[in-house]
């Protein structure tokens, strides 16, 4: 029994043997056979869904593609090496940091200045730029080489050709600035006109974002006349172009292109929250890139003319006030003295609503337009006096240290009057001499939420006049306020303790 039972199994074994051979044989030809099927098969439609592109969008597509590869070989990539002072700066005030933080965001590498560093370490900073002639200029930035080394400014263009700029000069009230690279048949772009641009239009932004190089985006452009309060000078110059073709940091002082290729802005800056890229983007227009780089090469300097008025833009409870029948032009706040605005007899209370032809909406335009003149041009300037318009011929003056003060400051009044949220008091001689008036009363209080508060009111501010009728005591402002109705809108004149004058309109609240 054990023999045939070891025989019958010697036999089970042989036959599995033979089993698991003939298997694992047909599963190699099988496997053969799938091996070899791959070999005829297709991947993807045989056709494209669309046969045939609509023209237009084809065109569109070439455009796109023609712009890229006309403009890129003139944009650069610009690393800055820096070595920032070790300058210990009191809690609650601005340092540099805060400045690249807004430009670069938090998170970018490149920018890690540490003002409370004894002894700073060498940092190096990344941006764009664009040659705009065949020997080497190119424009950037101010804050792109802003506190660069002496030889810290390295180029590198796009066929990897690397060359050490030098620093021609730089704009703070543009953000602009120009550097030069030693060379001779350079790419260059074309340089378009930045007042014939439409919102709606087409645009190309070129750079180097977040350390990729030559990046090129697309959008539209979505607003003109952008000011958001970057440039932290009250000569400031802010008359962005806004667009929604994707600006990082990195792309800073590189090229907005409109679709003929012609370089229409200088990209600045962003809108975000995160320090990345949310949607806007905002470019120095080209025209006022170009005068600036122009004076920058010819001078070293930019040489800028200044009118001599603190002005503010007329919404609509201004106009009431005024009586206008619409919002437009801009407030002369006040007129400095010996200016050309003074000269030409340009008031305080005007409404400027032309200047140059050009009709006025907004401060920012008119800081603009006359950025774009030479001190000795002399412009008609079309001002609202007393309801009856007015031509006033003005010869602009250049604008030195004096003219490069500040003259700003929001006032404020009040009279005990509920309806506009105003409490005030007799203002003695003392306090008359504090802010340099003849009369006026002083404001004690401003109500939260208040008409006062929102038209910019503030504790402390001397009421020297309401609708030109000077103001000595707070009975007399109570008269003047109670002889108006609800939905009147009265001019405030107000100093505050800077003795800096201002108007303001305040329109009494429906009940």
């Amino acid at each position: 029994m054990t023999q045939i039972i070891k025989k019958k199994l010697a036999y089970g074994i042989g036959a599995l043997g033979v089993i698991a051979a003939v298997f694992v044989l047909s599963m190699g030809l099988t496997y053969g056979k799938l091996g070899d099927s791959k070999k005829n098969v297709k991947l993807g439609a045989a056709k494209p869904p669309i046969a045939q592109l609509p023209p237009a969008v084809e065109q569109l597509s070439d455009a796109f593609i023609s712009v890229a590869k006309a403009v890129t070989p003139a944009v650069v990539q610009i690393r800055v090496t820096s070595t920032p002072k070790a300058v210990s700066v009191p809690n609650g005030q601005n340092s540099p940091n805060d400045m690249f933080k807004f430009f670069f965001g938090p998170d970018f590498p490149f920018h890690n200045f540490n003002m409370q560093q004894p002894r700073p370490e060498v940092e190096h900073a990344l941006g764009s730029g664009v040659i705009v002639s065949p020997d080497g200029y190119i424009i950037t930035n101010n804050h792109v080489v802003q506190g660069a080394d002496p030889n810290g400014i390295k180029v590198t263009l796009l066929d990897k050709r690397t060359f050490e700029a030098k620093l021609v000069g730089r704009d703070p009230t543009t953000d602009v600035a120009v550097i030069k690279i030693k060379g001779d048949n350079l790419p260059y772009v074309a340089l378009g006109n930045s007042d014939s641009i439409h919102v709606g239009e087409w645009v190309v932004a070129i750079g180097n974002p977040l350390g990729l190089d030559y990046t090129v985006t697309q959008g539209i452009i979505s607003a003109l006349g952008r000011n958001i309060n970057i440039i932290r000078s009250t000569y400031g110059i802010e008359d962005f172009i806004q667009t929604d073709a994707a600006i990082n940091p990195g792309n800073s002082g590189g090229p907005l292109v409109d679709l003929r290729g012609e370089v229409i802005g200088i990209n600045t800056a962003i809108a975000t929250n995160t320090g990345a890229y949310e949607g806007y983007g905002f470019a120095v227009p080209i025209n006022i890139a170009k005068q600036v780089a122009m004076e920058l090469i010819e001078h070293g300097k930019v040489t800028r003319p200044y009118i001599g008025v603190e002005i503010q833009d007329v919404d609509q409870t201004m106009a009431k006030a005024l009586g206008m029948k619409e919002a437009q032009g801009v407030l002369v706040q006040s007129v400095q003295s010996n200016s050309p605005a003074e000269e030409a007899g340009i008031k305080a209370g005007d409404v400027i609503l032309k200047f140059d032809g050009q009709k006025i909406e907004h401060a920012n335009e008119l800081q603009a337009i006359v950025a774009s003149k030479r001190p000795g041009d002399k412009v008609t300037v079309e001002i609202l006096h007393d309801g009856k318009t007015e031509d006033k011929t003005v010869t602009l003056k250049e604008r030195t240290g004096e003219e490069f003060a500040a003259v700003s400051g929001v006032e404020s009044s009040t009279a005990n009057l509920k309806s506009l949220g105003l409490s005030v008091q007799d203002a003695d001689k003392a306090i008359l001499s504090k802010y340099g008036a003849k009369n006026g009363v002083l404001v004690t209080d401003v109500a939260s939420g208040s008409e006062a508060e929102d038209r910019g009111l503030q504790k402390g501010d001397l009421i020297v006049g309401v609708d030109d009728q000077p103001i000595k005591s707070p009975s007399e402002l109570e008269k003047i306020v109670d002889a108006h109705k609800p939905g009147d809108a009265l001019l405030f004149r107000v100093t505050t303790a800077g003795k800096v004058s201002e108007f303001l309109a305040l329109e009494i609240p429906q009940k």
